[in-house]
C-alpha cells in the first residue's frame, strides 16, 4: 500500500482479520489514513511520512511493545512528536493498561471483542493527573506475577520515550536561549526565529542538527548577524560524542548501589552497546552512580579500551559492529585476561548465551532491563568476581577444556574431574526439555559419586580440612535438588543459569577448594598423589 504524506493516523497490524472492524471505523471518520501489514522494511518510510497518531496491532503485546522500542530506537531522527495507540484482545487489557499507565503507549481500544472495562479508569488517572502515583504499583504486580521481562519492557521503553521528547524540548529551549544571548537587534527577526524553532523541532521530519542549520540559513537571508547567534547555537547543540567517560563522585553512599566506603578509586566500568538510545539510557543510569563509566559503541574500541582503560567490569552487547560480544570475550580470555563480564543481548540472540557461558559470564542481561536489574548486576560482578577457567579454545571450540594444570595430583579424581567437564559441556549445548533433564540427572548422580570418592580419600589422609569439604558437598547436594526442580518448568534462561552456575562450581571447585587438599597431600608426600 502506498503511504500518503503527513497521514492523520498510521496502523501496523499482523493479522488483517482482527483489525478490520477497526479500519472500517477509521474510514467513517474521513481521515488520512493508512494501514498496512507489519515489515521491518517499511518502517522507515512510516517514520518519513509523519503520522500524528500510530496505531498498534499484534496477536502478543509484548511483541508490540518490542516493536515499538525497535521502531523509537531505529529511526530516532525520523520520528516525529505522535500519540501511540494500542489495539488489542480483550483478554490483554491489564497489560495494555499498564503499558498506557507508565507512559509508553498513550491510549489503548479493544477491538475483539469491543469491550473495554480498564478504559474509564485510565482516562480518570489521566486527567486526574493521578498516574505517577500508580505506576510503579502496577510494575512491582507484574513482576510479583513472574512478568518481569514484560514489566523491564515497559520500563525501559518509557525511558527511551522520555529521552526523545526530552531531547526535542531541551533543543528547542536551547536555540532560543542562543538567540537571546546573541543579541539580535530585530524584533522582527527574534519573532522569526522563534516561529522557525517551532516549527522545525515541533516537526522533527529531520534530525535536530539539520533543523537547527536551516533556521540559521534563513537568518542569513535577512541579513542579521549571524555569527554570533551560530556560535551560541553550535555551543549548545553540539552532539555528545559516543565515547565519553563519566563519574559522579557525590553519590559514593547512594542507596541505589552501596559500594565499598573505603575504597579511595571508584569501580570502572566499560559499557558496549551500538545503539544511541541504550547508550543514552545507560549514561543516565550510571551517572547517578559512584562508577567510573566508559561508553563504546563498536568491538574493535571495546575490544582496545578493555586494554587501555582497565574496567573492573565489562556491559558487553552481543550486537557491537566490527567485532560481536562473544568474540571479543573469546579474544580477551584467550589473552588470559579475566575481567568480569556481564553479556548484553537482545531476545532474539539470547541463545547465544550458552555457547558463550563457557567463556566464562558473571551474567547476563535481555534488553531492555530495568535500571534496578543492570546495578545489581554490575554489583555482584565487581564484589563477587567469579573464578575464570583459562580458556585455550581454538577457532571452533569454544568448549571449557580440561588441561594438567588442573591435576590434583590423584589418578582417579582427575579422571572423574575430566568426565566433569564433559558432561558440563555437554549441557551447555542442549535446546531440550528432554535433554537437559537426562543431562542434569546423569551429572548430579556423577556428582554424587565422584564426592563420595574424594570424601573417602580425604578421610585416608587424614585431611584437616575434611568436615569443612564435606559441608561444601552438601550444600551443593541441596542446590542441585533446587536447580532440578526448577528443571521441571524448563525454558532457555533456566538452562542458562544453570549452565552458568555450573560453570562458577566447576571453576571455584578445581582451581581452588580441590588445590588446597592437593597442596596438603604433597606436603606430607601421600603416596597416592604426584607432583
Amino acid at each position: 500500500m502506498k503511504i500518503s504524506s503527513q497521514p492523520d493516523v498510521v496502523m501496523i497490524y499482523q493479522e488483517r482479520d482482527n483489525v478490520e472492524a477497526a479500519i472500517q471505523q477509521i474510514m467513517e471518520l474521513e481521515l488520512k489514513f493508512n494501514a498496512y501489514k507489519y515489515n521491518p522494511e517499511k518502517l522507515r518510510t512510516i517514520a518519513e511520512t509523519k503520522p500524528k497518531i500510530l496505531l498498534l496491532s499484534s496477536n502478543n503485546i509484548k511483541n508490540t511493545i518490542q516493536l515499538y522500542i525497535n521502531y523509537l530506537e531505529k529511526y530516532e531522527q525520523q520520528i516525529a512528536p505522535h500519540n501511540a495507540i494500542l489495539l488489542i484482545n480483550s483478554r490483554e487489557t491489564y497489560r495494555a493498561y499498564l503499558a498506557c499507565e507508565n507512559g509508553l503507549f498513550d491510549n489503548y481500544v479493544i477491538i475483539n471483542p469491543l469491550n473495554e472495562p480498564y478504559r474509564l479508569k485510565l482516562v480518570l488517572l489521566q486527567e486526574l493527573h493521578l498516574i505517577e502515583s500508580h505506576k510503579n504499583e502496577g510494575l512491582e504486580k507484574l513482576i510479583s506475577e513472574g512478568e518481569d521481562e514484560l514489566a523491564s519492557c515497559i520500563e525501559h521503553g518509557v525511558i527511551l520515550k522520555k529521552s526523545f521528547i526530552q531531547e526535542v524540548n531541551d533543543s528547542k529551549a536551547d536555540i532560543l536561549a542562543a538567540s537571546n544571548a546573541a543579541a539580535l537587534d530585530s524584533d522582527e527577526a527574534r519573532l522569526v526565529l522563534q516561529n522557525l524553532v517551532g516549527l522545525s523541532l515541533e516537526g522533527m521530519n529531520e534530525n535536530i542538527s539539520a533543523g537547527i542549520q536551516n533556521i540559521l540559513d534563513q537568518l542569513v537571508t535577512l541579513k542579521l548577524n549571524s555569527k554570533a547567534l551560530t556560535e551560541g547555537v553550535e555551543k549548545r547543540s553540539t552532539p555528545k560524542k559516543k565515547t565519553v567517560v563519566g563519574m559522579n563522585t557525590k553519590l559514593l553512599t547512594s542507596d541505589e548501589i552501596k559500594l565499598n566506603p573505603t575504597a579511595t578509586v571508584s569501580y570502572k566500568v566499560l559499557i558496549a552497546e551500538p545503539s544511541n538510545l541504550f547508550t543514552r539510557v545507560i549514561a543516565e543510569i550510571f551517572s547517578e552512580t559512584a562508577f567510573k563509566y566508559l561508553l563504546v559503541n563498536d568491538g574493535q574500541t571495546a575490544l582496545t579500551q578493555i586494554s587501555d582503560f582497565k574496567p573492573d567490569v565489562v556491559l558487553l552487547a552481543y550486537d557491537l559492529p566490527k567485532i560481536n560480544g562473544f568474540d571479543i570475550t573469546k579474544t580477551i580470555r584467550a589473552q588470559g585476561n579475566k575481567v568480569p563480564i556481564i553479556a548484553y543481548v537482545h531476545q532474539k540472540d539470547k541463545a547465544e548465551v550458552k555457547r558463550w557461558i563457557p567463556l566464562g559470564l558473571s551474567g547476563y542481561l535481555v534488553k531492555p532491563s530495568k535500571k534496578s536489574a543492570i546495578l545489581k548486576n554490575i554489583e555482584k560482578a565487581v564484589k563477587n568476581p567469579i573464578e575464570i577457567i583459562p580458556h585455550r579454545s581454538n577457532a571452533n571450540n569454544t568448549d571449557i577444556q580440561w588441561v594438567e594444570e588442573y591435576s590434583v595430583g590423584n589418578a582417579d579424581i582427575d579422571e572423574q574431574h575430566k568426565e566433569l567437564f564433559f558432561m558440563i559441556n555437554d549441557f551447555f549445548k542442549q535446546d531440550s526439555k528432554a535433554k537437559a533433564i537426562m543431562l542434569f540427572q546423569n551429572l548430579s548422580a556423577y556428582i554424587d559419586l565422584h564426592f563420595a570418592t574424594e570424601e573417602d580419600l580425604l578421610r585416608q589422609i587424614n585431611y584437616p580440612n575434611t568436615e569443612e569439604h564435606i559441608k561444601k558437598h552438601d550444600e551443593l547436594r541441596a542446590k542441585f535438588h533446587l536447580l532440578q526442580d526448577k528443571l521441571d518448568n524448563y525454558h532457555t534462561d533456566i538452562h542458562h543459569k544453570i549452565g552458568m552456575f555450573l560453570y562458577n562450581w566447576l571453576a571455584q571447585h578445581i582451581l581452588k577448594s580441590d588445590m588446597e587438599y592437593r597442596t596438603y597431600a604433597l606436603s606430607i608426600e601421600e603416596p597416592s598423589f604426584c607432583q
